[in-house]
């Protein structure tokens, strides 16, 4: 069996009772900046944080945490590929082992394989698209398309959404934002 390609862990979603208070805290106190906002498929009000220009979000904090019965609060873990193949690859092996209920997205600005494990946790494992588009954005994805087909679909849709920017773009619009806040 061939060698898996490298991951990088990157970032958590986290269900919030108090979604207003925790977006101030990460943002006050630990010193995040809200690099998105919307609401996700599934209704829940979510904000996009980041300490890095590079990168989109460390942190997604979603609301509808109950506050009345026990609840496992991480919405799921993501997972960070170098590539596009690396992320084909994955899918590859995710249809080898059996694994049901593979959710192939497009983010716009990223790819993304969702899946669950043994335990139901769920899973993303992505890779970062040369485009940013506003978030919440969910596509269809059909990683047995070529890559250059993968991204020129990614790249027309982009363009058709509001806000486009490269990756490159947004990296320094977000770095100048970052040192703003900083000053």
């Amino acid at each position: 069996m061939s060698q898996l390609p490298r991951i990088q862990y990157t970032h958590t979603g986290i269900f919030c009772a108090d979604l207003d208070m925790m977006v101030e805290f990460y943002r006050a106190k630990i010193g995040f900046i809200v690099s998105d906002r919307g609401v996700a498929s599934t209704g829940h009000r979510l904000f996009f944080m980041t300490q890095d220009p590079e990168i989109h979000h460390q942190l997604v904090l979603f609301d509808g945490k109950p506050t009345d019965l026990p609840f496992n609060p991480i919405n799921q873990l993501s997972f960070l590929l170098d590539t596009l193949e690396d992320l084909r690859t994955y899918y590859k092996r995710a249809q080898e082992f059996g694994l049901r209920d593979l959710d192939q997205v497009d983010h716009g600005n990223a790819w993304s394989l969702y899946f669950k494990d043994p335990e139901g946790n769920p899973i993303e494992m992505y890779v970062d698209s040369p485009f940013y588009t506003h978030q919440p954005c969910r596509e269809p994805l059909d990683l047995s398309q070529p890559a250059d087909t993968i991204l020129a679909t990614t790249e027309a849709m982009c363009r058709r959404r509001p806000d486009f920017k490269t990756r490159a773009e947004w990296i320094a619009a977000t770095r100048e934002l970052l040192r703003q806040t900083r000053a």
